[in-house]
């Protein structure tokens, strides 16, 4: 939902605001779902892009993988890892770039808040997939690494909101924080348009696929999705209010939106397990932390 103001967004000043497009995330994405697809197509996506070839071998050789000998090859890398994996890699590395040293002036924000919480919520869709009931296992699948994807870049348009718009977009935050209303509540009556909104104007313009652009495009009101791609909407709905629960800090104040137990329901979820699972995700959360500083 936006108001007339929409008509003075400039899609090109946008795109030039994020600075990166998630590209070899989307590719690896797609060759992933495809359970046909040889490790040299894979290859040939990394391979055309330097910086991911580098932290898909980092991410081998890790502690976590325990590898003897050390891996120096992309194939053998692909082939320990597997492609969910990689896609998921090459999300964060795009968006590692475009959420670097956000900065406004509200309470609790510092530079590293919206990537923190873009990251979170990519590791809590893990978890609300994994909560799927067994009667959704193939749109389990399917979604595989779309959750995390979309997780990470959900909220891709508060990049352009602190860049291009940054004054109301501060006001529109600092009242989200204040009272506990909804950000994209006081994006639209501050600007005009909220990052929801913007986020989908990128992933139409980057051509992105259909359940992204709802993804992101719908993540604050899910069920205002077209009806094929509501599933998405709804994991990344749940799994950002349930990482604010959790502790983590972001740009909105909303801690209890309305629309939770109807997402929840929608992915047939015990909205009554939230608490449970937003502990679950804290946990997660703790673990990743500890790895990433092994």
């Amino acid at each position: 939902m936006t108001t007339a103001n929409a008509c003075e967004f400039d899609i090109h000043a946008a795109d030039h605001a994020v600075g990166v497009r998630p590209e070899t995330a989307i590719q690896l994405m797609r060759l992933a779902s495809d359970k046909d697809v040889e490790h040299k197509d894979i290859e040939s996506v990394i391979d055309r892009d330097p910086n991911m070839a580098i932290r898909v071998l980092k991410l081998a050789n890790s502690a976590f993988y325990g590898m003897r000998n050390r891996v120096v090859r992309i194939d053998r890398a692909i082939a320990l890892l597997g492609g969910t994996t990689i896609a998921k890699l090459a999300a964060s590395c795009s968006m590692d770039a475009a959420f670097a040293g956000l900065k406004i002036n509200a309470p609790g924000i510092t530079p590293d808040t919206a990537r923190n919480y873009a990251t979170s919520v990519a590791f809590a869709a893990d978890v609300i997939v994994r909560h799927f009931p067994s009667s959704l296992s193939v749109a389990t699948r399917k979604l595989g690494a779309e959750a995390f994807i979309c997780g990470l870049i959900h909220d891709i348009g508060t990049v352009v909101q602190v860049r291009l718009y940054t004054k109301k977009f501060v006001e529109a935050v600092n009242t989200s924080i204040k009272t506990g209303l909804p950000l994209h509540t006081q994006e639209r009556r501050f600007i005009g348009f909220d990052h929801a909104w913007i986020g989908r104007q990128l992933a139409e313009f980057w051509q992105l696929p259909r359940e992204l652009i709802n993804g992101i495009g719908f993540h604050a009101e899910p069920l205002e999705a077209d009806s094929d791609y509501q599933l998405l909407a709804c994991v990344v709905h749940v799994s950002s209010h349930l990482v604010r629960r959790a502790g983590i800090a972001s740009f909105d104040g909303d801690t209890d939106t309305p629309m939770l137990e109807e997402a929840m329901s929608r992915l047939r979820i015990d909205p009554r397990d939230a608490d449970k699972i937003a502990s679950e995700i804290a946990r997660k959360l703790q673990a990743t932390s500890k790895d990433s500083e092994t």
